[in-house]
């Protein structure tokens, strides 16, 4: 029986190092733009950021996010924003999550809202501590999944390798050519009045023509 345990035990211990060396083996490489701060005003310009990674038409974006427990009536929206030129159906995406516990997607185009998109959290949400945003986004140039555009995004607590808080993505090849410049910035906003309870966005990282591994 004892030896029995002792090689449960042994397998558990092997299988989580695998875990922890696979996911290190994966981990992102150092992002090619980071920044401590960003307020609601700051847009981070994608073509100004040099980088060695050679997938084109692709791009990932991570941020910290806390945001305080509050008692509020009315439905709040917070997350990365994405800034699309040159493009006649789509000029600007939301992507994040919403103080109700939802994840969620906003297409815009000249300030009206053309398409949107909700999946609720799969996991509880903490809330008062720092959880991650990542964004991953690729259009139409890119070589593995040529002709077809997405974007898509992971709410997580810590490492979020044992189970994301949140997760949504959106095909978005029928919006055309999604290849023009673009930049990154964050938002905060109510869908009901024009007072929001704004939450701390730090720590925006960006890699550009790369793609996760996930």
């Amino acid at each position: 029986m004892k030896r029995r345990t002792k090689s449960i035990l042994s397998g558990f211990v092997g299988i989580t190092i695998l875990i922890a060396m696979t996911a290190l083996i994966i981990s992102a490489p150092r992002a090619d733009f980071t920044t401590q701060n960003i307020s609601l005003i700051d847009q981070i310009t994608l073509s100004d950021i040099t980088t060695k990674h050679l997938e084109k038409g692709t791009f990932k974006s991570s941020l910290k996010f806390k945001q305080n427990n509050f008692d509020s009536p009315t439905k709040e929206f917070y997350g990365q924003e994405i800034i699309i030129a040159d493009n006649p159906q789509v000029d600007r995406i939301l992507i994040g999550v919403t103080n109700n516990l939802i994840s969620r997607i906003e297409i815009w185009n000249q300030n009206i809202l053309i398409e949107t998109k909700e999946i609720g959290f799969m996991n509880k949400m903490t809330w008062g501590e720092m959880q991650t945003m990542t964004v991953d986004f690729y259009d139409q140039t890119n070589d593995k999944y040529n002709g077809k555009s997405k974007i898509s995004m992971r709410f997580y607590d810590r490492t979020g390798f044992f189970g994301d808080i949140g997760t949504i993505n959106l095909d978005l090849t029928k919006y055309g050519d999604l290849s023009g410049h673009k930049s990154i910035g964050v938002f905060a906003k109510s869908t009901e009045s024009n007072c929001v309870n704004e939450p701390e966005f730090s720590d925006i990282k960006i890699w550009k023509n790369y793609k996760s591994f996930d």
